[in-house]
Parts: C-alpha cells; sequence; structure tokens
C-alpha cells in the first residue's frame, strides 16, 4: 500500500492534481519507484491516529472493508475506461468486462455502505477531502498556466529598431498574423541520439526564412513597444551580461517574465537565453546530449534551450555547456564573415561571465464575475478566497523551482499579477 500509494502521488504530481512534493527515486531503471518523505512520515502519523481513535475493532474492520471495496470498485470502472480510451478495444469489449466484474465489485460496495454509520465513514471523509483537494488545485494551476499561455508575445511584438518608425514592426505583424496556428511541443529521446523537439520554443525559430543580413545587430537600437500605444517607447540599453529566463510551461512566445523585466528595467542582456526542462522517461541523459539550442534570426543574442533531463539526473544546468553550444551555433552561421563571427563570439564568451537566473512570481489574484445577479457577489467572494487566500499561499509554499536553481545571489525573481 505504501508503494502504491508513492506512485498515485507522483502521478498526481506530474498531472499538477497535486503541489510539487519533494520526490526521490529510488531505482536506476525504473521510473516509477519513487519516494516521498513528507507522504511516507504523513501516512505513519495517520496510521497511528487512526488506530489510537478506533477503540473498537469492529469499527475499524468496518472501515477497513469500506476502503478495499471502493478501491476494488473503482479500478474495475478505471480499467474499463482505459481498455476502451487507451487500448482502444471494441465499446463492447469495455462495456461487458465491467458489467461482468463491476456486477461482483459493486455488490460487495454496496454491502459496505450499510457500514458507513458504524466506522466506515472515515475513509470516505478522508477521500473526499482528497478529491476535494485534487479538484482544487487542478483548477488553481490550470487559471495559472492558461494566464501563462495566453500572456505569451513575440519578440518582435514588442521590441523594435527605431522608436518612430513601425513599418518594419507591422510587416512583421501581418505575416505572423497570417502563420497557422503551432501545433503542441513534443519532445523525443533515444539512447545515443539526440535529442528532437518539435514545437517547444518556436518563438526563437519564427525568423528562420528571413536572411542573416535582415537580423537586427547588436549595436542597433533597441526599443520597448508599451501597451498603452499612447505611451511613449522606451529605449532598451544592451548589458554586458547573460540572462536565463526560465519558462515554467511549454508553448510558444517568450516567457511572460521577459516583458515583465524590460517593463521593470528597461535594459537588455547581451545574451539572452529561453529555458525550458524537459524529464525524459529514462533514467540518464549523457551530458553531451542534454540541450537543445536554437538562435533567434531577427533578434541578436536571444536563444532558445531546452535542457533534457533523466528520472535520475539532478538539475545542474552549466551555463558553460550551453555557451559553448551557442558559440559552435554562431560559428556556423557567420561561416560567410569569419572576423565578424569571432568577434561576435568573443563577446558571448566576455558576457557569459557574469549570469542571472530569472524565473517569474505570480501574484494571483482573482477575477471578478458577472452576469450572475444577486449571485455575483457572493459566488466572487468564494471564488476570491480560493484563490488569494488558499491558492496563492499554498503555491507560495510549495514553488515549482525549488529544486531547480543553485546559488540564490544568482537569481532575479519577477514579480507578476496575474488575474485569473
Amino acid at each position: 500500500m505504501i508503494t502504491a500509494c508513492f506512485s498515485l502521488i507522483q502521478q498526481l504530481v506530474g498531472l499538477k492534481s497535486l503541489p510539487p512534493l519533494s520526490m526521490v527515486y529510488t531505482s536506476e531503471t525504473v521510473q516509477g519507484q519513487v519516494y516521498f518523505p513528507v507522504v511516507n512520515w504523513t501516512l505513519m502519523i495517520g496510521t497511528i491516529i487512526m488506530v489510537a481513535v478506533f477503540k473498537d475493532l469492529a469499527k475499524l474492520t468496518n472501515a477497513y472493508g469500506f476502503a478495499v471495496s471502493t478501491v476494488m470498485f473503482v479500478t474495475t470502472s478505471l480499467v474499463a475506461i482505459q481498455a476502451y480510451y487507451t487500448k482502444h478495444l471494441p465499446l463492447v469489449v469495455a462495456v461487458g468486462f465491467f458489467l461482468i466484474f463491476g456486477f461482483f465489485d459493486g455488490l460487495f460496495w454496496g454491502a459496505s455502505l450499510r457500514k458507513v454509520p458504524h466506522g466506515a465513514w472515515v475513509p470516505l471523509m478522508i477521500g473526499s477531502v482528497l478529491m476535494l483537494v485534487m479538484f482544487f488545485w487542478t483548477w488553481g494551476k490550470g487559471l495559472e498556466d492558461e494566464f501563462d499561455g495566453m500572456n505569451r508575445k513575440n519578440l518582435r511584438h514588442f521590441i523594435v529598431v527605431d522608436s518612430s518608425d513601425d513599418s518594419r514592426e507591422k510587416k512583421l505583424r501581418k505575416r505572423i498574423t497570417t502563420q497557422s496556428s503551432s501545433k503542441a511541443a513534443t519532445l523525443t529521446y533515444v539512447a545515443g541520439d539526440t535529442i528532437k523537439s518539435a514545437g517547444e520554443d518556436e518563438e526563437v525559430a519564427e525568423g528562420e526564412e528571413e536572411s542573416i543580413e535582415e537580423s537586427i545587430k547588436v549595436d542597433r537600437a533597441l526599443y520597448l513597444v508599451p501597451e498603452d500605444t499612447n505611451q511613449p517607447r522606451r529605449k532598451l540599453a544592451r548589458l554586458p551580461t547573460c540572462a536565463v529566463f526560465h519558462k515554467l510551461t511549454s508553448g510558444r512566445g517568450v516567457p511572460h517574465t521577459f516583458y515583465g523585466f524590460l517593463k521593470q528595467w528597461p535594459s537588455l542582456p547581451r545574451v539572452v537565453i529561453f529555458l525550458s526542462v524537459k524529464t525524459m522517461n529514462v533514467n540518464r541523459i549523457p551530458a553531451e546530449e542534454r540541450y537543445v539550442v536554437s538562435k533567434v534570426r531577427t533578434l541578436q543574442g536571444f536563444y532558445g534551450v531546452t535542457y533534457a533531463l533523466g528520472f535520475r539526473d539532478d538539475f545542474n544546468m552549466n551555463v558553460e555547456e550551453i555557451i559553448e553550444r551557442i558559440c559552435t551555433l554562431e560559428s556556423r552561421v557567420g561561416a560567410n564573415d569569419e572576423a565578424a563571427a569571432k568577434d561576435n563570439i568573443a563577446e558571448i564568451r566576455a558576457a557569459a561571465q557574469q549570469t542571472t537566473h530569472i524565473v517569474p512570481h505570480y501574484h494571483v489574484v482573482s477575477q471578478g464575475i458577472g452576469g450572475l445577479g444577486w449571485l455575483n457577489a457572493p459566488f466572487g467572494w468564494c471564488r476570491a478566497f480560493l484563490i488569494e487566500a488558499l491558492y496563492r499561499r499554498i503555491a507560495t509554499m510549495f514553488p515549482e523551482t525549488e529544486n531547480w536553481l543553485g546559488s540564490a545571489d544568482e537569481i532575479i525573481r519577477v514579480g507578476i499579477n496575474a488575474e485569473i
């Protein structure tokens, strides 16, 4: 039961139905063999409390019998659903399986329902509380991820060359609007092969069809386009540093933290890296095969990196290795002008001597509710309580980036008001 509980918690954390918990892999070959310290301690304390509270052995037996019969009935129902939707077996097979095995399991479960007033209410209450917690976290996390996805931006929508001439920006906007929507990101890995990415980090690949000569050089003045068109554009100073912007969710567009960073500090590092982290279904990935690097063609100094990890690998992002990959990429791109390529690589190496990690910190705020008449106020209060008083506090206690980064003095957390 203990190992099964660990496996279920692992799947729930992966599905974002529970907050991220500290997890330890105990096998070099099997991804499902894990250990959750906090879950193990909770099971121990809960077991001691249950034994102490149930002074009547008959009530404890009723509680255990109800839990077992419920697990059997739920398992039969899920296997029937999985047979049709995952295994793609004929519907008659799934229905037949459920009717036959569900009939016997249902008999046991129906009989155990009579024991609810006599001790069986305890596992029913625990299961109901856990289900509510999972529904609540799935709902809140889904709203936050939706906000993150909807606020992704294209670099060329808010960074332009000239503070007054927006003809190039309008041209790019028109061309991008006519493009078809991107597919979902996928990442595959075969041992001994290179990592292959499709759909991920498309914000750094949209300029592939443009020639190198059209790219905006580093020494050109760049301006930030404000959200309010009535406000003047702000000039962006270029700093001789390297910044790694961590992406918490996959998808098209640069992280929302990048635009928030530019609004608070109107400056651009010489080297900007958008980092996505992917955990693969193999135990370990060789260090030389962990990074996929792509380059922005229209803005020099911008790169997208996918960092792939095996489930037994520790998060140990090597900035020097990424810089080496970037320099190799730049040397291939600038093969026609070796002198310029060497100068560019020298600037990149110098900027990488000082690297800063930038991660988002969402301050979630509940949206208002409309269209319900007099029910707007009570429903709005309940929604605000769930999001601002509960979800926000729990998300702060269990940050997604807790196990990602190293030294705290290399991290900048950009605060973003997320109205969800």
